[in-house]
């Protein structure tokens, strides 16, 4: 890799970092426990992490999660259309099956494409979302090459709490949230969330593209509801119940039938967990889950009617021992039911996952150490080893150095294995090594994080002339990502970088729908009763279908103004130049909108 290339971009950035008296300073009290299963800060973990808080989520206004995800480092979000129309997430260039998301601790992957909806995850529920880039196979399994998307859900506090939001604007679109949360003097906590959403969209299609296409308007609906129970059992003991679900429809357009004719599937997203958390030891904690998942789609009203149902159950068992201080050891076991029901007869329709995790974290002196080690064992083709070894040195208490070595893999689905029109029973796992090196510079409201990172795939998913699943793939992934949050005097900065050569090394080709370039700056400034924001984005050139999607940037803004101390207006305009682009070739992005709210929050 050209360093040279870099090296101004790093500089601006590192000069930045050199002079902290010009940055507000605020504390970081950021927690988050994605990047080694158990507690610690932001700025301690060594895998590259974000964390996007409520009052985040809140801030960027966005209806939907890939609207909000798309403006992370290091995040290609590529969609077919707008609201609700299929998405998928490139974590530093990695394929989106690589992409494994997790509500609550459970896996949402669906079990046919590997992938997760996150498009039809409502955001009325999440308390954070915490984004690891960078492979953690070893803590969490298949799919986690490229990194984890965590979503937590909402619980309630110590006080009651309650919301409502409503928004509308450009394309029809219409959103209302509500959320309450009370404590009983029996320490049971209650929460509830619901949303509905509707959105009347636009011609996604392009025809002169996608010639048999309806020219019509492509509408999505949405209801989602969520409810959450914590006992309080004392001495820092809790038993919890959390239930999600959202459904709804999404309208599209199909190549095949005629082209007036109006296609639209009905989906389902369901969780469920039950779980204790006890601390059986002034040094030792017990964490229990029973866990259940389902992804559901249903298209009816199209050329060839299909649908696909997939369920996973399982249950977790995991362990956390202060060993000394500064030395933490993780451990855990779980055992998971994969099941696929289709209207399509699958070979085979349900399997069983086994895995066993052990890791061990020390920060002591000026010294960091993550190792970790997982076996996952699936009944119907095998084991998979996987593990990771991290390091950091701190030079000062603001700058570290730090490398990591990992192994990763990613378990073919049922269509992989089963599907009875090309799915191949013998296919391996795809395969990964990875290795990072990294540079921060974190202090009291700032953090500044380089990495180089260097990604080779093996045994890749790909087809025979026949259009049969064989092995046959090897990819190289190498880059560089700069990221910087914090304040600069009263504004805050949210800003990112990424320069990668995502390949195939069998043709030598750059990787479908992957940019070599990726950047963002977002700015937040509040005046008086106003809180003023605007976020751009960049995305380079991407191959897709055989063709070269052009470069784009696009800006947002949003404004929000505290009526009183429960009442805000708020309102934004995405896309503000109108910019025409594509992220999957032969559909359009929504062109320019503008959007108005208002959020009620008693007792605020």
């Amino acid at each position: 890799m050209n360093t040279s290339r870099y090296l101004p971009r790093a500089t601006a950035l590192a000069l930045v970092a050199a002079f902290p008296s010009v940055f507000a300073q605020t504390p970081l009290p950021e927690v988050v426990v994605t990047a080694n299963r158990t507690e610690q800060r932001v700025q301690d973990a060594l895998p590259a992490t974000t964390l996007i808080t409520r009052a985040d989520i809140e801030r960027a206004q966005t209806p939907d999660l890939p609207t909000l995800l798309r403006q992370e480092t290091g995040l290609e979000v590529s969609q077919n259309g707008g609201t609700g129309t299929v998405s998928s997430t490139f974590i530093r260039g990695a394929e989106s099956r690589h992409t494994l998301v997790l509500i609550d601790g459970v896996p949402v992957n669906n079990l046919n494409f590997g992938t997760a909806a996150l498009e039809h995850l409502p955001l009325a529920d999440v308390d954070h979302i915490e984004v690891v880039r960078g492979n953690v196979s070893s803590l969490y399994g298949s799919a986690a090459l490229g990194g984890v998307i965590q979503i937590f859900t909402r619980e309630a506090g110590r006080t009651p709490q309650g919301s409502v939001t409503a928004q509308a604007g450009s394309r029809g679109l219409a959103q209302v949230t509500a959320s309450a949360g009370v404590r009983l003097d029996s320490g049971t906590r209650l929460h509830a969330a619901i949303e509905t959403l509707r959105d009347s969209g636009f011609n996604a299609t392009k025809q002169e593209e996608l010639p048999g296409t309806n020219p019509d308007r492509d509408g999505y609906r949405r209801r989602s509801g969520s409810f959450a129970l914590t006992q309080e059992l004392g001495g820092d003991n809790t038993l919890g119940l959390r239930l999600r679900d959202a459904q709804g429809t999404t309208q599209y357009d199909s190549q095949f039938g005629p082209a007036n004719q109006a296609d639209e599937s009905r989906f389902a997203e369901r969780g469920a967990v039950l779980e204790g958390r006890f601390k059986v030891g002034p040094d030792l904690r017990l964490n229990m889950a029973l866990t259940s998942a389902r992804d559901d789609l249903d298209a009816q009203v199209t050329a060839f009617p299909f649908f696909v149902n997939s369920r996973s159950d399982g249950g977790q068992l995991g362990l956390e021992w202060q060993a000394a201080p500064g030395q933490r050891v993780t451990a855990g076991v779980e055992r998971t039911r994969q099941s696929l029901s289709s209207d399509t007869v699958y070979n085979q329709s349900a399997r069983t996952l086994d895995s066993a995790r052990l890791g061990y974290l020390a920060d002591v002196g000026p010294h960091q150490l993550q190792l970790n080690l997982r076996r996952d064992h699936y009944s119907d083709f095998g084991s998979a080893n996987t593990w990771l070894a991290g390091y950091g040195y701190h030079l000062t208490d603001a700058w570290r150095l730090s490398a990591t070595a990992s192994t990763g893999f990613n378990a073919p689905t049922f269509n992989d294995l089963y599907f009875p029109f090309g799915g191949n029973p013998a296919l391996r796992p795809e395969r990964l090594k990875s290795a990072e090196l990294g540079a921060q510079y974190a202090v009291a409201g700032q953090e500044l994080r380089a990495t180089l990172f260097n990604n080779r795939y093996t045994d890749l998913f790909g087809f025979d002339p026949s259009f049969n699943r064989i092995n046959i793939g090897r990819a190289r992934i190498k880059g560089l990502e700069l990221a910087y949050t914090g304040r600069i005097a009263e504004t805050g900065v949210d800003a990112g970088f990424t320069r990668q050569d995502p390949i195939d090394e069998d043709t030598g080709a750059r990787l479908p729908r992957r940019a070599a370039e990726l950047a963002h700056l977002g700015l937040t400034r509040e005046i008086g009763l106003w809180q003023l924001g605007g976020k751009g984005r960049y995305s380079g050139s991407r191959p897709d279908a055989g063709k070269t999607l052009p470069s784009y940037a696009v800006l947002d803004l949003t404004a929000s103004y505290a009526y009183s101390r429960a009442v805000k207006l708020f309102g934004r305009v995405e896309n503000l130049f109108d910019r025409d682009y594509e992220t999957v070739y032969g559909y359009r992005q929504a062109g320019r909108g503008a959007f108005v709210g208002m959020s009620w929050q008693p007792g605020s």
